[in-house]
């Protein structure tokens, strides 16, 4: 077997740039905004849309191009 490169989520990716942990997340209006706007077509994890009262739109289908940064 090769090499998997595990990539990670865009969620994961915001997370880091802005420098959070698991802690920090929800207290960043960065992240919830950026979360607010992408959380129909990327990961967030489950216990932070719980958090923040967000609910996924389970049929909007993901557009191709770049995610809002």
């Amino acid at each position: 077997m090769g090499d998997q490169v595990i990539m990670p989520t865009a969620f994961e990716r915001q997370v880091r740039k802005l420098g959070l942990n698991e802690r920090s997340c929800v207290a960043s209006q960065e992240l919830r905004e950026w979360c607010e706007r992408n959380k129909d077509q990327c990961y967030i994890p489950e216990w932070l849309l719980k958090r923040w009262g967000m609910v996924v739109d389970p049929d909007v289908k993901a557009e191709s191009g770049p995610l809002v940064a």
